[in-house]
């Protein structure tokens, strides 16, 4: 294998160089949100209805649990990228590979629970008569791909650590082509309604997965499969410690849904979450973004901490925070101007017009929040990368934990119902006033103050 394959993710990137590895990231996540989006609105909302569209909503907290999971899994891949730089590239394979049958056999483990338990969890996450049936025939199937759904997060996760960034758009634009193709054949065609929507997902994550096993049963990848680690217990803690960040991230978010969603049904009914719905769908659809930006990047940081270079640390970290800026006026841009684009596209002319006004409003303020949330992720990802695990930690716990749920519980008994569209803003901008002030106090620790001290490269 020659020297720039080898290295590929260790190089000195130029600012255009950079832009170019991360576009695929950055677009595949933006793309496959809104096509997700775009699924949801033209499949689930026009065809089986408001109250199947709301039924997912208070679901939502489930698969936010097997996303914590998932990306807790994932972050072998910031290890991998640190044993890249530290030239123990066979440990990094190793590490990947146990981590896979690690996460699959998860994934076999939540599959069971819910054969099991089904009922009982969606009666738990507040699933009304109304909205029960939806959500039990849906889970009824997805339920059965939950492995191969794991099995995702680690194959999508690690292909910018094997250099292969475009790969991971291969692989989500064979998903959601799978998923429009089916969810049209199902839904619309054959008529099957929502559980035509779990069929479809199946398929989308059966050849997500056929396409990772392809990809790392090749020997001369960067990451590949080779024996499994022997000494599982000791990397699983590792991993954790790279990825509770991520873990607790997501878990705060199931819990801030499942309160919020608690909260809405209390003072408003089933088309106030409707709404909700809507108006949080498509601003996840640009945080996203900001995800496969900082995710892409987190590899390069990673390796050039492994590598102790203190001058490519510094460089790539302020490169960050320009293409942070870049990404988030953009956003706002496409926010401003498609906000009656995506009302329509949900919406029909039999839908409840108070969903509408509601929507309208939320999508005017909500998404402000992204002004600020670009910055936060970008400081909480890299500060857990380069070792400060509790400090990343900290701030994430600070802004979904505390800062998110006290603004759901407090903000809408208030100002009223209104309260819900400025909960995410209100986080966001404490979170951020927190972490100016951290980045100040690390300053020196790598390289990012003005005198250029990096006490890191010494300890």
């Amino acid at each position: 294998m020659n020297k720039e394959n080898t290295n590929t993710i260790g190089k000195d990137f130029s600012l255009s160089e950079l832009i170019k590895f991360v576009a695929a990231p950055v677009l595949t996540r933006l793309l496959v949100s809104f096509l997700s989006t775009l699924d949801d609105s033209l499949f689930v909302s026009r065809y089986c209805g408001q109250d199947a569209l709301a039924a997912f909503s208070v679901a939502f907290p489930w698969f936010m649990l097997m996303d914590a999971i998932g990306l807790t899994c994932a972050s072998v891949g910031t290890l991998c990228s640190i044993k890249m730089g530290e030239k123990k590239n066979d440990e990094a394979k190793s590490d990947f590979t146990t981590m896979c049958l690690l996460i699959f056999g998860l994934g076999l483990l939540f599959m069971l629970i819910l054969v099991f338990f089904k009922k009982e969890i969606l009666l738990f996450l507040g699933e009304t008569e109304i909205l029960m049936p939806y959500a039990s025939t849906y889970f009824s199937i997805s339920r059965f791909y939950l492995p191969l759904l794991m099995l995702s997060y680690m194959f999508n996760g690690l292909y910018v650590v094997a250099g292969k960034p475009k790969w991971s758009m291969y692989s989500s634009t064979i998903n959601i082509a799978c998923q429009f193709f089916f969810d049209y054949l199902f839904i619309v065609r054959f008529k099957m309604g929502i559980i035509g929507a779990a069929y479809a997902n199946f398929i989308g994550n059966s050849l997500v997965c056929l396409l990772g096993l392809i990809f790392y049963s090749n020997k001369n990848r960067e990451i590949c499969f080779v024996k499994p680690n022997s000494d599982v217990i000791k990397l699983v803690k590792t991993v954790f410690k790279y990825g509770r960040m991520q873990f607790f991230t997501s878990l705060a978010l199931s819990f801030g849904s499942f309160i919020n969603n608690h909260v809405l049904l209390e003072i408003g009914g089933e088309w106030i979450v409707a709404a909700y719905t809507i108006v949080s769908n498509f601003t996840f659809l640009f945080m996203n973004s900001f995800f496969g930006l900082v995710g892409s990047l987190s590899p390069i940081v990673g390796y050039a901490f492994g590598e102790k270079n203190a001058k490519k640390l510094s460089r790539i970290c302020k490169q960050s925070v320009m293409l942070v800026t870049i990404l988030m006026s953009i956003l706002i841009m496409i926010i401003f101007f498609g906000k009656n684009i995506v009302l329509d596209l949900y919406l029909t002319d039999t839908s409840v017009p108070q969903i509408r006004t509601m929507a309208l409003k939320g999508l005017s303020i909500y998404p402000l929040a992204l002004i600020f949330f670009g910055y936060n992720v970008l400081v909480q990802e890299f500060s857990n990368v380069l070792g400060r695990h509790t400090v990343s930690l900290f701030l994430s716990m600070m802004e979904n934990f505390v800062f998110q749920v006290l603004s759901i519980l407090i903000l809408p008994r208030i100002i009223g119902i209104d309260g819900v569209w400025y909960t995410f803003l209100v986080a966001e901008v404490l979170t951020f006033g927190l972490t100016a002030y951290v980045v100040y106090q690390n300053k020196d620790t790598y390289g990012f103050g003005k005198d250029g001290i990096a006490t890191f490269v010494n300890n």
